[in-house]
């Protein structure tokens, strides 16, 4: 069976290819948004599936975890399939995704606090998704505000704009934390696995 800290790095290295590509990338459309985010929720939602019937990630929490991933591809499928749906559709479909999937990963840290050793990460990261959430919902898709910067840089400031940089920012955040708790549930691993066979040894 695949160790644990494969599929949370797996999370956090997609998570964070996300918030990169976003941060990278001028284009803040409707159209970029549902694009990158549905090929981040269809590759997502497939390593949250396969982690929870194939690797000991989700462990007594498998059917939240399975539900989760479900939820992310489904996501993914409809992101990609209507391309042009507007901010509109990109804000109801990114925060009720956000939404149902965070309140499952909070749900699952919490009732697996226990036995889970990444208990406390999906905890967080349940939280910070369902802010995401909320940040979609509240968020008017009407929005627009002329800005004017340095130099005599100027733009104009959309709802598009915002929640498509608010998703960068959660991807990394996410990421950054999904990727650090596996290399620190790795590396607690190798120490312990070391520790057992200088007993042995001895």
């Amino acid at each position: 069976m695949v160790a644990a800290w494969i599929a949370q790095l797996a999370r956090g290295v997609l998570a964070l290819t996300l918030g990169i590509t976003i941060t990278l990338t001028l284009d803040h459309s409707p159209a970029f948004g549902l694009v990158t985010f549905g090929v981040f929720a269809l590759l997502s939602g497939a390593v949250l599936v396969v982690a929870s019937l194939r690797t000991a990630y989700a462990g007594r929490m498998r059917a939240g975890f399975l539900a989760q991933g479900i939820a992310t591809g489904a996501a993914g499928i409809l992101a990609v399939a209507v391309p042009n749906g507007g901010v509109a559709f990109l804000a109801i479909l990114v925060g009720a995704w956000a939404v149902v999937t965070g309140l499952l990963e909070g749900a699952s840290g919490i009732l697996g606090r226990a036995f889970a050793p990444l208990s406390r990460d999906w905890i967080i990261t349940g939280a910070l998704t369902v802010a995401l959430g909320v940040v979609a919902f509240v968020l008017p898709p009407d929005f627009t505000q002329a800005f004017s910067g340095e130099r005599g840089v100027s733009g104009t400031l959309t709802s598009s704009v915002i929640l498509i940089g608010v998703v960068g920012a959660w991807a990394i955040l996410v990421g950054v934390l999904q990727v650090i708790s596996a290399i620190t549930i790795r590396t607690d691993r190798a120490v312990r696995s070391s520790a057992t066979d200088r007993v042995v040894a001895s």
